[in-house]
């Protein structure tokens, strides 16, 4: 979920890269033990989102007939590769979707972090897709600012999930990837953008960033600051789950032989701050770690500064899965002209589009 910039960046951008890479080349490891496999309602949120990619990538192959090649622009630790690797390499077994292993050309990635990029690779590997790294699992250290033209055929479909779209260096950066999805894709492929909306703020980001402050830092609302600097880890002692109205969390503290330092340290939200974070989606940490959750009316900005003239969709999360897609907000790109059929059979309605025509 992590993304570079392009060589012609502004210097001010250039520098929120450079700092925002050394935040992740530093938490990558427990990002992907303490978030992307612990927080509950983290791993809802990506099953949300699985679901998302299965659905529009069966629809493509098997009900439009379209050869597909999947792009993941902040890649990660290759949750995709690790997802569709397997179709590729075990299509037709048990648990596999014949659809998916007949249609699906390559997946795809692009990302700044090469610490991440080892770990997607380690895990790829233990999986048993070593002999595809390389041609229908590619892994690229490099910029979402600048991605290539992917051609007509297979039929592009570029996503940027787990709110990516968030740590984009700030608005600058945010509008820059709308930008740059539709250069990839060109006129007829697919652009999928998932993130988290800032309405959904006080509901789900403060427990979430409260509770995972031993990978990206302790947040600026929560005091006091005694042990927010490098020199410890505050380990929550539980998940505070969405909606949980408690104003604080406990943490043991460590430093950085592993010694505990102090046990049941209480943080506490400070009300102006937390108010601040709630307004604005802006969340910072004293880690240096930055995220923002924009509000819906945002990306419709962005939708119609940069993908005018093109047929697109805004949904809710809800709107798509009522239970785990709650905070999040999904902008589709569809140059193909394809999707509203696919949203009109899980119930969003809005908007035109052809019926599905199979190709071939």
């Amino acid at each position: 979920m992590t993304i570079a910039t392009a060589p012609s960046a502004s210097p001010a951008l250039e520098t929120l890269v450079r700092r925002d890479r050394e935040v992740w080349e530093a938490c990558a490891p427990s990002y992907e033990d303490r978030i992307v496999h612990g927080h509950p309602d983290v791993q809802a949120y990506l099953g949300f989102e699985d679901d998302l990619i299965d659905r529009l990538l069966i629809y493509l192959v098997r009900d439009c007939g379209r050869r597909v090649r999947l792009h993941d622009v902040g890649c990660g630790s290759g949750r995709l590769h690790l997802r569709y690797g397997r179709q590729l390499a075990f299509g037709g077994e048990e648990r596999t979707e014949p659809a998916l292993a007949a249609g699906l050309e390559s997946i795809s990635g692009v990302d700044f972090s090469s610490r991440m990029l080892d770990l997607a690779r380690r895990k790829l590997v233990a999986a048993g897709l070593e002999p595809l790294l390389g041609s229908r699992l590619q892994l690229e250290e490099g910029s979402a600012f600048d991605l290539p033209a992917l051609g007509a055929d297979p039929l592009p479909v570029v996503v940027t999930l787990c709110n990516t779209l968030g740590v984009m260096q700030g608005p600058t950066g945010a509008g820059r990837l709308f930008a740059a999805l539709r250069r990839a894709v060109g006129a007829g492929g697919i652009a999928l953008v998932s993130c988290y909306q800032r309405e959904a703020v006080e509901g789900y980001a403060l427990g979430n960033y409260e509770s995972t402050l031993d990978v990206s830092g302790q947040p600026r609302w929560l005091t006091p600051a005694s042990f927010a600097t490098s020199a410890y880890r505050q380990v929550p002692r539980h998940y505070k789950r969405a909606y949980d109205p408690s104003p604080g969390i406990e943490v043991d503290v460590f430093d950085r032989s592993g010694r505990l330092v102090q046990g049941g340290h209480v943080l506490t939200r400070d009300a102006k701050l937390t108010r601040d974070a709630i307004r604005t989606g802006h969340i910072r940490t004293h880690s240096d770690y930055e995220s923002r959750w924009y509000s819906f009316r945002r990306l419709d900005s962005w939708i119609a500064e940069h993908w005018s003239g093109m047929q697109t969709h805004h949904v809710r999360g809800a709107a798509l899965d009522a239970l785990r897609g709650g905070p999040a907000q999904v902008a589709f790109l569809d140059g193909s002209g394809l999707l509203a059929g696919l949203l009109r059979r899980h119930g969003h309605t809005r908007g035109g589009g052809r019926r599905c025509r199979r190709v071939g």
